[in-house]
């Protein structure tokens, strides 16, 4: 489903007017009394209101031809493999994020924003006073959002057919010299189209390297990085040499150029990935060296004891690999399963409690007088259920992340990354936004509806109107509360779930399974719920 990430400093409940609005002269514009909401627990600040007090000069930008959507994923993506900045918290819905320096601990907040004249435009807004590094940590942020937008198309344009890339530059056309101008001397210095043509074979093979390079040499060993690193490397270089001694085309140059630095890029990343393959085959070194002294007749029974014990080394351990994936991957489903049956539960209770609450209120404005502390009750539980349900749902996801670090550490082959993305997907996409649609969209809207905007909204003949109104407003503050309160809580144990899986989905990227300080920083920001 699609993931309504509310802004936490923009309460829906705003657009319903309390009856005290309801006196004023038609002709002045209505004034009401907005109820404070507090940001995600993470950064502390509400965007919405942190923007209008900005002024364009004092706040770093660039513009993008990219579209909106595109640039903010690319953020997201660029932040968390980010070595300059930490992500503490992602709004999809206004498409913010709020970002924490690495260097000196300085809190920003970017937005995306679509450009009326096309493509997009990405701000970085300082939380607080204005540092001495502002610049330089703008130009950093900057710096790696261009890297991974790079990236992307790279390796968008891997995937396209050469001849489709030569079109889609555009003035790519070799016009030859007029043969009186130059002669026969000249000839070296006509532009060649093999020089375009190998330039975009090279940047082709650097961006499949480097693709390879980084996905395979952990399971194949080092003759990976040489062979195929070195290969792209020599024809980048070529490439370049002919774009720059043989073809003055500027294009040809650019994407020689581009096509060394993706090489180089492969390389460095094919060396980082290889200790990863430094253990894949230390039986077989040993089983040599000690059948060095060995003689003829040992030697034949060795080969009869090796072609006998072969197919249960290379096939045992495939099996155990597969049974051990499956058996790590079904026990975290049962984890996110029941994490997902609490918040149905509790949504469950407080619809089952309403249904209860409604029929003691009754549909008379006097049956309301005499029983609204019913309603006044059910505010009261749904916020004792939803304090038990997020203290539930603490422990879930410690017991997840605690999970799979332990399989994470014993099993190298573990696909980690995917598992982190399972949870993300089931607890903080999925189960949290359902229970946001259920009460705050649904339960809340319905009580609106019910009473505040239904019986309570035409003053009975034998009521006084100063006890209609006050009884109306009464109803209106108690409902606005009760909503804000649970607003509140949901964005901030969602604003934890996030901070979680990104501080895991760090450690994986480089290849630390211990997220013990991860688990510890979590349970801080959610000890709240655990002492109600």
């Amino acid at each position: 489903m699609t993931s309504p990430e509310v802004n936490p400093g923009a309460d829906p409940q705003n657009d319903y007017t309390p009856v005290d609005s309801m006196q004023t002269d038609a002709t002045q514009p209505v004034q009401m009394t907005e109820p404070t909401m507090p940001m995600a627990a993470t950064s502390g600040v509400d965007p919405t209101r942190a923007m209008p007090t900005q002024t364009m000069p004092q706040i770093p930008s660039q513009q993008f031809p990219q579209s909106a959507d595109v640039v903010y994923q690319a953020m997201k993506d660029a932040l968390l493999k980010s070595q300059g900045f930490t992500l503490d918290m992602a709004d999809d819905v206004i498409k913010t994020a709020n970002i924490t320096s690495r260097s000196d601990g300085s809190t920003y907040m970017v937005q995306v924003m679509e450009n009326p004249l096309g493509g997009s435009v990405v701000q970085i807004v300082p939380q607080g006073q204005t540092g001495a590094n502002m610049q330089m940590e703008s130009m950093v942020f900057f710096g790696e959002l261009n890297r991974e937008l790079m990236m992307q198309q790279m390796t968008a344009a891997a995937q396209q057919n050469p001849a489709a890339l030569q079109n889609a530059d555009g003035q790519q056309t070799w016009a030859p010299q007029s043969a009186g101008t130059g002669g026969g001397a000249h000839a070296p210095k006509k532009p060649a189209g093999w020089v375009m043509y190998t330039a975009i074979g090279a940047l082709a093979l650097a961006v499949v390297a480097l693709i390879l390079l980084i996905v395979l040499t952990p399971k194949t060993g080092a003759w990976l990085v040489w062979v195929l690193g070195l290969v792209s490397l020599a024809l980048s270089g070529f490439a370049l040499y002919a774009a720059f001694a043989l073809n003055k085309n500027t294009v040809s140059r650019i994407l020689a150029a581009v096509a060394a630095v993706v090489s180089v890029l492969a390389l460095v990343l094919g060396f980082v990935n290889v200790p990863k393959a430094g253990t894949s085959q230390p039986s077989k070194a040993s089983s040599s060296m000690s059948s060095g002294g060995a003689t003829s007749d040992s030697s034949d029974n060795k080969v009869d004891t090796k072609s006998e014990n072969k197919p249960s080394e290379t096939q045992t351990p495939a099996n155990d690999e597969t049974q051990n994936q499956a058996g790590t991957a079904s026990g975290l489903e049962e984890i996110t399963a029941e994490i997902e049956k609490d918040f149905q539960s509790s949504s469950a209770a407080i619809t089952a409690k309403m249904t209860e609450t409604e029929a003691k209120i009754g549909d008379t404005i006097d049956s309301y007088k005499t029983n609204k502390s019913a309603l006044t009750d059910w505010y009261a539980f749904v916020s004792s259920e939803t304090d038990a349900l997020y203290n539930k749902v603490s422990d879930g996801a410690v017991k997840y992340m605690q999970t799979l670090s332990q399989k994470a550490t014993s099993d190298k082959y573990l696909d980690a990354d995917a598992l982190l993305d399972d949870f993300y997907k089931a607890v903080y996409e999925d189960a949290f936004e359902d229970y946001y649609d259920d009460i705050y969209d649904t339960a809340y809207e319905d009580v609106y509806d019910k009473y505040y905007d239904g019986l309570l909204d035409d003053k009975p003949e034998n009521m006084e109107y100063s006890e209609w109104s006050d009884l109306r407003s009464e109803a209106y503050k108690a409902w606005s509360d009760s909503k804000s309160d649970f607003y509140s809580t949901w964005s901030d144990m969602k604003s934890a779930v996030y901070t979680l899986y990104s501080d895991v989905n760090s450690e994986i990227w480089d290849d630390e399974f211990d997220f013990t300080k991860a688990i510890e920083r979590f349970q801080k920001k959610t000890t709240q719920f655990k002492a109600q």
